[in-house]
């Protein structure tokens, strides 16, 4: 947006909520909401930046988990 190449995006994130689920480390809204007044003090134009937040329903102790994994940065 800043270099005009795009008008607008689309940032989707997990809740804290449903993080521990998550089978590798990523960032969730509750990590990023601190950086949204830097986000809105840019001057862009045209545009716009969209956050969608990821909650779940219900937790079911009958489904098994998917085991974390070994890889990128999960060990870590």
């Amino acid at each position: 947006m800043l270099r005009k190449v795009v008008l607008g995006s689309a940032l989707v994130l997990p809740s804290r909520k449903i993080y521990p689920y998550l089978t590798d480390r990523i960032g969730n809204f509750e990590e990023l909401e601190p950086y949204f007044d830097v986000w809105r003090a840019v001057a862009i134009q045209e545009g716009f930046l969209a956050i969608f937040v990821v909650e779940h329903d219900a937790i079911d102790s009958n489904v098994p988990r998917i085991t974390k994994g070994t890889d990128g940065r999960a060990l870590i």
